[in-house]
């Protein structure tokens, strides 16, 4: 499972630069009671403002990322790569702690580990999740946010999940309209937005368990590009990595309201922000990303022609662009 809540259903690269490559050092701290494994490009001084990269998932990992668009920013700007608890090579946490306000302190534990102020937050897919919270919750210390193809508006995504399998697979969608899923999603109370979500989660849960293979429904989802996908995968089987599904299972756990998760105090990002997603993304949807853009004070929109849900992967030359012209702006 690659990415975005693909646990939850239980179900051209950037030349890399012999400098950041020659700098970039590994690092193993034990913060907020659970060892996370973090890799930075160079020293990182308390005067610097370091942008961290959180990856996607839930339960992914920071290698692809790294192995591609972070070759080239590791030269521009000192990157900090966590891989989030319970995900890639950071411990998995005995007590099975992974609520969203226990991640976000593992952030902020990171900062402190870090030894600065303010940090440039970015976050990929779930760890756009993850960067939106810390951003709310410690305004102070976020200097810019980026949100990569962000999981923003789950029952929006959930949506947007609907109509893939309507449109892409209509035969496991007529399936799963005569399924106790369809059935359960026809009963849904109007304007129970939540449990909108619930149902239409299970109902392509439904769908996709019709198919052969339902890496396909993800991969329709997640990719524009055949090319970037074999790339993608190439990757992850080099990192030798992989999810295992537990981050997701907790948050999308009956008692869990992950789900209906959707950004509640954009005023409280006040700082300047990249909303960027790939025009033919199916797994967050565009449409979430323009809607929270319209609410942000300083926000700044780009959507990637010919991008899914991997722009850097898909797009990386115009990625890498938006990234500077970002950062650049005063």
């Amino acid at each position: 499972m690659r990415l975005l809540f693909a646990a939850a259903l239980l179900a051209g690269l950037i030349a890399p630069s012999s400098h950041a490559r020659a700098s970039e050092a590994r690092h193993d701290d034990v913060i907020n009671g659970v060892r996370l494994a973090y890799w930075t490009s160079r020293p990182i001084r308390s005067t610097d403002e370091p942008v961290l990269f959180l990856h996607g998932g839930p339960g992914y990992n920071s290698y692809s990322f790294r192995m591609t668009a972070g070759k080239a920013l590791d030269a521009r700007y000192p990157m900090v790569y966590l891989d989030e608890r319970g995900s890639g090579e950071s411990e998995r946490p005995w007590r099975g702690d992974y609520a969203l306000a226990t991640l976000v302190e593992d952030i902020e534990g990171l900062r402190h580990q870090l030894g600065v102020e303010r940090m440039v937050v970015a976050g990929h897919s779930f760890g756009g999740t993850l960067a939106v919270e810390y951003a709310q919750r410690y305004p102070d210390h976020v200097a810019r946010l980026i949100l990569i193809d962000a999981a923003v508006d789950l029952p929006g995504a959930m949506e947007g999940w609907m109509q893939t399998l309507a449109t892409q697979f209509p035969e496991a969608y007529a399936a799963a309209e005569h399924s106790d899923a369809g059935k359960a999603l026809r009963a849904v109370p109007p304007g129970d937005a939540c449990a909108l979500a619930r149902a239409r989660m299970a109902f392509v849960g439904a769908g996709t368990a019709m198919l052969p293979d339902g890496h396909v429904f993800h991969d329709r989802q997640q990719f524009h590009v055949v090319a970037a996908r074999r790339e993608q995968e190439r990757l992850d089987a080099q990192s030798g990595l992989r999810n295992t599904g537990e981050i997701g299972a907790a948050l999308m756990a009956p008692e869990s309201n992950f789900i209906c998760y959707s950004v509640r105090h954009p005023e409280r990002l006040r700082m300047p922000t990249l909303v960027m997603v790939g025009a033919h993304d199916r797994a967050v949807g565009v449409a979430p990303q323009r809607a929270l853009a319209r609410r942000l004070p300083q926000a700044t929109l780009v959507v990637f022609p010919g991008s899914a849900h991997f722009p850097y992967q898909e797009e990386p030359a115009a990625f890498l662009q938006a990234m500077d012209t970002f950062m650049q702006h005063r």
